[in-house]
């Protein structure tokens, strides 16, 4: 076998797992606040807290005062695999760890100005991770065993008002990432676990711009516009880690020991640290909302949200070695999502109840679907209260994210040709339980 041949499939997996983590397929983060997400983010023609910094900044413009926000909210996914095989018969099963994943949302504004309102938030709106029980057994672990993500955002805006109903706002999403994975290379005539790689790396900063507008007719009547433009993750000169878990003496050990030694130009060696330069996308999402106030204690808003995965079609790899670099088509597809929201009073001035729903449309292919991160079409539920006491505000919401089962099989064959990827069906839910407090000066 040739040394490309032998290398290509070492390494393929990591970089599959890398994009596919960088472009968060099935957990964009759309939850920025905790009042947004009791609405089933249904927020941007509202946008009358912090987190209209993401939702809509324009919203800014009709706020008062100086006001600071604090969200946290903890997302708990839980992943559950079951193996099928051409003929349908069943093969072992797998689930996920149960953890949690803490989504920030911190918020400052300041709209005392009755013609330019100002503000900056962090949040995280690409992220989350799977790290699936007893990795060395699991049947996924030559694509991902463990896998991490956490891109943060921090987003200065400038919202003006050019009239009594309409404002315009302009900033800026700064962001960097984090991610680390973890997969299994098998021998390849042995089955048996060979080499562990584990990657860790931190993205360059990237900065561009966002807008928002919202235009209120009536005072009933509420119109919104929100855009984030697509960004370009730089990773440059990312240390992977390669070990061989076969001991001398045991079964498969030379192949191993022979593939690391080479990859270190001849050097005797059982353990590897090469490095690896790559671009990849976040998409840009455009959100367009609706709210209607409908009695005087009910009000509705209904979006529709529009992500650009197309972007991410090619990711083409760099390594210091030069026999691993290669491109890898992806062709991601743009994706929506529909989102409603009732925002009812129960007290007046004081209690405030919140009801959503979301139909979240999946931007990956079947091909792509894999342990990294497998996604599906969803749909969301949400419920949220709200209690204003003097200058305080206190939220708490529960959303809970069902994905439709997928199975990887399409007409009786594997969607993916690589013999890497478990042929089965995966099913997913997320709770998302969050916590805000707002504080008016």
């Amino acid at each position: 076998m040739q040394k490309r041949h032998v290398i290509v499939p070492l390494v393929c997996g990591l970089i599959l797992a890398q994009a596919g983590l960088a472009h968060a397929a099935g957990f964009n983060l759309y939850e920025a606040g905790a009042r947004a997400t009791a609405l089933g983010g249904a927020f941007t023609a509202s946008a009358d807290d912090g987190s209209a910094l993401f939702y809509n900044p324009a919203g800014l413009s009709f706020q008062s005062g100086i006001n600071v926000n604090l969200n946290f909210m903890p997302v708990n996914p839980r992943f559950k695999f079951s193996e099928v095989t051409t003929d349908y018969s069943e093969g072992s099963t797998a689930e996920a760890a149960h953890k949690s994943y803490l989504i920030p949302g911190a918020y400052y504004t300041n709209s005392n100005n009755d013609r330019v309102a100002y503000g900056v938030g962090v949040y995280a709106p690409f992220g989350l991770g799977v790290e699936w029980m007893d990795p060395y057994q699991f049947v996924g672990r030559f694509v991902s065993y463990d896998v991490d993500i956490k891109t943060v955002y921090v987003t200065p805006a400038v919202s003006f008002k050019v009239g009594e109903d309409l404002a315009i706002a302009i900033g800026a999403d700064i962001a960097g990432q984090e991610l680390s994975l973890e997969r299994i290379t098998p021998h390849p005539t042995l089955g048996v676990n060979a080499i562990d790689t584990h990657i860790e790396g931190s993205s360059k900063l990237n900065v561009t711009p966002t807008v928002g507008i919202m235009y209120r007719p009536t005072d009933k009547l509420s119109f919104g516009f929100m855009y984030h433009h697509e960004k370009t993750m730089d990773y440059e000169d990312q240390e992977i880690s390669m070990s061989n878990l076969i001991q001398p003496g045991q079964p498969g050990y030379s192949w191993s020991h022979t593939l690391l030694t080479g990859l270190n130009g001849g050097t005797a060696t059982d353990e590897l640290h090469p490095s690896i330069s790559s671009e990849f996308s976040l998409p840009s999402i455009m959100g367009f909302g609706a709210a209607y106030q409908v009695t005087e204690r009910v009000r509705a808003e209904a979006n529709y949200v529009h992500f650009g995965w197309s972007a991410f079609q090619n990711l083409a790899l760099d390594f210091d070695v030069d026999a691993l670099d290669q491109e890898i088509v992806f062709n991601y597809e743009d994706s929506w999502q529909a989102r409603a929201g009732l925002d009812i009073v129960a007290i007046e001035d004081r209690l405030k109840l919140m009801l959503g729903y979301v139909y979240d449309n999946t931007p990956q292919p079947l091909s792509a679907v894999s342990p990294l991160l497998p996604d599906s079409d969803r749909n969301d539920y949400s419920i949220g209260l709200q209690l204003r006491e003097g200058p305080w505000e206190f939220t708490a919401c529960w959303m809970t994210v069902i994905s439709e089962e997928r199975t990887t099989l399409e007409n009786g064959e594997p969607a993916n040709e690589d013999s890497a990827y478990p042929i089965g069906t995966y099913k997913s839910v997320a709770n998302i339980f969050g916590a805000g407090i707002g504080y008016h000066f």
